[in-house]
């Protein structure tokens, strides 16, 4: 089959449904792995050509709790400083990520800030990281308990007075409030839902609190969880609090000319430190900022915004929808109930990727039309009607926006392979086969246009960054930078301990508690790295990391199989044993398609920000003779 007939196929299927159906009975997935433009494309294709805002993007299993927790309390849904400004820290707080094996670079710069700076490195992780050698702290906590935590760690620095209360009290804006929810984390109680000890709570909020600028770095551990967005939410009252007690002091000695909290936050935002949230995927911030969201336009313009939305309708030349589309989860369960007919799916796997693949596998075999665009034959384009071959990063110019905000440009280096495009092109393409004029000679023409519509791009380079290199040194937007109550959830309301299998007796049924992630030598779910013969050569086959006390508990040698059973599913793995986990505490890799860990999980969502919990369920372990 040709391109032409490719696309026509495409178009017609997609231009029956949309007739017959409706608009909102198509939905388009993107891609935080490709580039800005193709990402500003795609959602322009499904509100512009296809008439919905059913558009989302990979980065919903990971990102959306940044997105809420970092905009709604502090103006911008991003980190907030450059990663050199790490090495100006006097304390790094690293909470449920593992950077040496998901961001090198920001691992580089710990090592840096330890190493040669005297920076204190406090780790926050049930699991032990390849940083751990250079740890000034290292506090185990059980999965799924970040939020109690740090709420334990404030609950210390405010009984400790080791900030100045009554410099606060008139100028954070509700502070009475956070004081008044931490009341029940005490050390001990805290020690009792976390495991951290009492002493060493106290250890880490002295050092946090007597810190000479702190950054705080959190990944896809504390984000995928269902209480995703309260552990972010911690976060950002950890972070004003303490920035605004080393305010206090920077103002007694420059004889109180520091007035507001905009600017006492920004003086420490400014340079010695900041709030960093690690992307799961090469472009995962970038897909955001550029509207590949549901309730979002580019540039996290709400799509109830009339002025906003007039703006684009006016470039585009059409009139776009007005109510919020279907996050990622829910176009599945919408196709699973007849709802959602045709789905367009760029660069992404749902069928490993999203939880229980074999129930997602079987909503997207029933679709009348999938269209699935790809460099490989990927288990969801196995089950397309119709594959587009795209190019790769390799293959293609473009830009990618870095977890910092830093927007960088890419060079084609080497001609695409076989028939393969570009997505831009290919979407594109299909934009004037359906009637709507797409008319773009290269990237940097549709990042022209997205420079015109998106305030935060405006006068961006390639190089530089959105909004300013340090996002709050000149104060935060007016209306941010309150304190934030984070609601303390009992195991009975899912919260604690809270993803799959924790109440109704299931402990005993599921007695251990499986950690799912990535690794050093694949990424995601495997569709691009396990092509490679030398990074499979340097982890062959699946595996389940156990404890030693387990292994022996459950009479389970090294290289036996063993099977994996969740309340939701089983798979089958390969044991290893890994004495630096803890007793009763497993770990999966989440990139083998033979033994798909996701599996394990059944379709959980956070109701607010409608992303599932992915990071950790409670097992039990059988061993397959």
């Amino acid at each position: 089959m040709s391109w032409e007939e490719a696309l026509d196929v495409a178009a017609s299927q997609l231009g029956q449904i949309k007739a017959t159906c409706g608009p909102d009975s198509l939905a388009v997935l993107g891609s935080s792995k490709c580039t800005n433009e193709e990402n500003y494309l795609l959602q322009k294709f499904a509100r512009a050509v296809l008439g919905t805002n059913n558009i989302d993007n990979g980065g919903r299993l990971y990102n959306p709790a940044s997105r809420s927790g970092l905009g709604d309390t502090l103006g911008f849904p991003a980190s907030s400083n450059p990663i050199e400004d790490i090495e100006q820290s006097g304390v790094i707080l690293l909470i449920g990520a593992d950077p040496a094996l998901s961001a090198p670079l920001v691992s580089y710069a710990i090592k840096r800030a330890v190493r040669y700076k005297g920076a204190k490195l406090l780790v926050i992780n049930p699991r032990q990281t390849r940083l751990n050698s250079f740890v000034h702290l290292w506090l185990r906590l059980k999965a799924g308990t970040d939020d109690v935590l740090i709420n334990g760690l404030m609950r210390i620095i405010i009984d400790e007075e080791l900030r100045d209360r009554d410099f606060l009290v008139p100028r954070v804006e509700d502070f009475a409030l956070l004081e008044a929810s931490l009341q029940r984390f005490t050390p001990e109680h805290v020690e009792e839902i976390c495991g951290v000890g009492a002493q060493d709570l106290r250890r880490a909020a002295r050092l946090v609190a007597a810190a000479n600028g702190v950054s705080i770095i959190y990944g896809s551990g504390i984000t995928q969880h269902l209480n995703g967005i309260e552990n972010v939410l911690s976060l950002v009252n950890l972070g004003m609090l303490i920035y605004s007690q080393q305010s206090a002091v920077d103002s007694r000695q420059s004889g109180g000319r520091q007035g507001t909290i905009d600017h006492r936050l920004s003086t420490i935002f400014g340079g010695r430190g900041g709030i960093y949230a690690i992307q799961r995927e090469n472009n995962g911030q970038g897909a955001s900022d550029m509207g590949c969201l549901p309730d979002f336009l580019p540039g996290y313009q709400s799509i109830g915004n009339a002025p906003a939305r007039r703006k684009f309708e006016e470039s585009w030349g059409v009139d776009l929808p007005t109510s919020p589309g279907l996050m990622a989860l829910e176009m599945i369960e919408q196709a699973g109930e007849g709802k959602i007919k045709g789905l367009y799916i760029v660069g992404e796997n749902p069928a490993l990727s999203f939880p229980a693949p074999s129930l997602t596998k079987k909503t997207l075999s029933s679709l009348e039309f999938l269209v699935v665009q790809d460099l490989f034959l990927t288990e969801t384009a196995r089950l397309a009607h119709l594959v587009l071959p795209a190019a790769s990063f390799a293959e293609k110019d473009g830009t990618f926006t870095s977890f910092e905000r830093r927007v960088q440009r890419v060079r084609r280096a080497i001609e695409s392979r076989g028939e393969s495009l570009p997505d831009w092109q290919i979407t594109q393409r299909l934009a004037n086969r359906m009637g709507y004029d797409m008319e773009y000679a290269s990237p940097q023409e549709i990042m022209d246009e997205i420079r015109q519509l998106v305030p935060l791009y405006h006068g961006v380079d390639y190089g530089g960054w959105w909004g300013a290199r340090r996002l709050y040194e000149g104060g935060l937007p007016q209306g941010f930078g309150r304190f934030s109550a984070v609601e303390y959830r009992s195991l009975g309301q899912g919260s604690v301990g809270r993803d799959q299998g924790c109440g109704g007796g299931l402990p005993t049924a599921y007695p251990l508690e499986l950690l799912i992630g990535g690794t050093l030598y694949q990424f995601g779910s495997g569709a691009r790295s396990a092509r490679s013969r030398r990074l499979k050569a340097m982890m062959p086959e699946p595996f389940v990391e156990i404890s030693e006390a387990d292994a022996a508990e459950f009479g389970i040698s090294p290289g036996e199989q063993v099977r994996i059973i969740s309340p939701a599913g089983e798979v089958v793995s390969i044991a290893r044993i890994n004495n630096a986990l803890s007793p009763g505490t497993l770990f999966a890799p989440i990139s083998f398609a033979e033994s798909p860990v996701h599996e394990l999980f059944g379709i959980t969502l956070d109701p607010r920000s409608k992303s599932p919990a992915l990071k950790s369920c409670k097992v039990r372990l059988k061993k397959i003779p």
